[in-house]
């Protein structure tokens, strides 16, 4: 099992850890700052730095089992297995991507509050983002509705907070059903919960900002119809 440092300190830039198995081109770490791909999300990138001085970058992030593995723009060698190696972030995309994925939840909220609709699809990257939700339209006074929602909660400043609970307690709040706990795995016992104060409670695994002043500026790209009230609002944040 990988420990996920990422869950408890979204703002850990470097760590050390131990190698604890080798597979083709990448290495599972005992723990880990580096977020892997999902959820919506794409996975971290940096820099693995190993005891002999030799360094190799990390392309990709991908959890399996319990287990994170870190794959290596060079082929690892066997004799690191037990060995410490030190992780290094790439931040400016680590950064990009938590100002974003809180935003994420915050359009969320605001979806649900005002119009009565979940998301129903999302994808993060370092560039745009986008969310997928059912409503009968979005034209454009809609979507300056919700920029305007938006701007409110970021000047708000409201503090980003991460508890944990049990699967059964958190299966018996309506506020967290919504958002599909019920989908996490019956292995999952303790949830993860992200809540934006006075603005969202969701179960979520991934990485984000400490204030929702930290996001930046609310930037609607362009939207899109996917459908019989299917929509798709593409989005990015700028400082």
């Amino acid at each position: 099992m990988t420990e996920l440092l990422f869950q408890q300190d979204s703002y850990l830039k470097e760590f050390e850890a131990e190698i604890i198995e080798i597979s083709e081109d990448s290495i599972v770490l005992n723990k880990t700052a580096f977020s892997p791909r999902g959820g919506g999300l794409t996975s971290d990138q940096g820099v693995i730095i190993f005891e002999d001085g030799s360094q190799s970058d990390v392309l990709d992030v991908l959890s399996r089992s319990g287990k994170v593995f870190h794959k290596l723009s060079s082929i690892p060698k066997e004799e690191h297995i037990g060995k410490t190696v030190r992780g290094i972030l790439d931040w400016e995309r680590r950064h990009k991507q938590m100002r974003l994925h809180t935003l994420l939840h915050a359009i969320s909220s605001i979806l649900y509050k005002k119009y009565g609709t979940t998301v129903t699809g999302g994808n993060i990257t370092p560039e745009k983002s986008r969310v997928d939700f059912d409503i009968d339209h979005l034209r454009q006074e809609r979507v300056h509705e919700i920029e305007t929602a938006i701007k409110e909660i970021i000047a708000g400043d409201h503090k980003v907070y991460v508890s944990f609970l049990e699967r059964k307690e958190a299966l018996s709040d309506p506020e967290l059903i919504r958002t599909k706990v019920n989908l996490i795995p019956e292995s999952v016992k303790i949830l993860r919960i992200v809540e934006i104060e006075n603005v969202d409670r969701q179960a979520d695994g991934g990485v984000h900002v400490g204030s929702t002043k930290e996001i930046g500026s609310f930037v609607p790209l362009k939207t899109e119809n996917r459908g019989k009230d299917k929509k798709r609002l593409y989005f990015t944040v700028s400082p």
